[in-house]
């Protein structure tokens, strides 16, 4: 019997057998999900920073000004705060140095710019826009992503501040070595402190998405260490025709799973915002990690969820601003 025989005699018999089953070829295939209308203009962005980085996104958008635009201003704010976990003067790594991790992320095309361990420039979200729009390239790092926004025109300073200084210093004095040199997290909980992430998602009136996030990452960490914010699908992701997700929290761990892109495929699939936030974190969980850790996912009609991992006694919220207002929501 000739190859083709045989091919037309099993294909022939599997023909048969789904139709003994009632099932046709037009059945098995399973149905597309229904497209996802465009929602009105919304900025959500995590954390407590949402209600004040809305603030200054939200006109923005209000008065039609583009989704990238309003993601970078609001960023921006929270960058410029000097709160310890985002921007300058923040937490300090191994040898007391302040570095910077950012992304962000345009719908329409799926371009991308990021910047990780980033030195000595306030504005890491505004760098990792530049590398989007005056390159080809994606994420530059370090020394190098520094030089980068220096050419761009950005002006180098000092990220410590007297906080992460005296912080970096009780460290120091206690001779302890840096707990990126502990065992992984699995079936036991780190004991990584809380920290946060910023991350803000806008749909602007034009019906565009784009997603941002912005870190100076886990404390103490290893000089040269790069965490999941400047990752695609681990920080932050977004699809024009889906929507968007951002993610805070253990970034070593999370980068590994792809959360945000997770739930945004699952949104594409049809499953709901929330039910996708917490099909991405359990999928964490699953594979036995115990961290701290948080997603706040929205579609581009405008149906957010959220969902975390650990963090019992870490309040983590996200807010949407719409023109009906501002909702801070928290998650559970």
């Amino acid at each position: 019997m000739t190859d083709k025989a045989i091919s037309r005699r099993f294909f022939g018999a599997a023909a048969a057998g789904l139709a003994a089953l009632g099932i046709t070829g037009a059945a098995a295939k399973p149905a597309a999900p229904k497209a996802i209308p465009t929602g009105k203009p919304f900025i959500l962005t995590t954390w407590d920073f949402g209600p004040g980085a809305n603030a200054v996104g939200w006109p923005m958008l209000a008065s039609g000004a583009s989704a990238i635009d309003a993601v970078e201003a609001a960023i921006n704010h929270v960058e410029l705060l000097g709160d310890y976990w985002v921007g300058a003067g923040g937490v300090p790594n191994e040898v007391g140095e302040t570095t910077l991790d950012a992304m962000i992320m345009w719908g329409p095309t799926h371009d991308l710019g990021a910047v990780g361990c980033l030195k000595r420039v306030k504005k890491a979200i505004s760098v990792a826009r530049a590398v989007m729009e005056k390159t080809q390239h994606s994420l530059i790092v370090g020394d190098d992503a520094t030089r980068f926004a220096a050419r761009m025109g950005f002006t180098e300073t000092s990220l410590t501040s007297v906080v992460s200084q005296q912080a970096w210093d009780k460290w120091a004095a206690k001779g302890e070595k840096t707990d990126a040199f502990d065992p992984e997290p699995i079936r036991k909980g780190d004991q990584l402190v809380g920290h946060d992430t910023v991350g803000s998602i806008a749909l602007d009136a034009a019906g565009n998405l784009c997603v941002g996030c912005s870190t100076n990452g886990r404390e103490f960490k290893i000089p040269g260490r790069v965490g999941d914010s400047p990752i695609a699908g681990a920080g932050a992701y977004v699809d024009q025709a889906v929507g968007g997700a951002v993610a805070t929290g253990n970034g070593d761990v999370m980068m590994r799973f792809l959360p945000t892109y997770h739930a945004v495929e699952l949104m594409r699939g049809g499953m709901a915002p929330q039910a996708a936030a917490e099909a991405a974190i359990k999928r964490i969980e699953d594979a036995g990690y115990s961290i701290g850790g948080g997603i706040a996912v929205i579609r581009r009609d405008g149906v957010h969820g959220g969902a975390k991992t650990g963090w019992e006694d870490t309040p983590f919220s996200y807010s949407v601003q719409t023109a009906a207002g501002n909702v801070k929501t928290p998650v559970s």
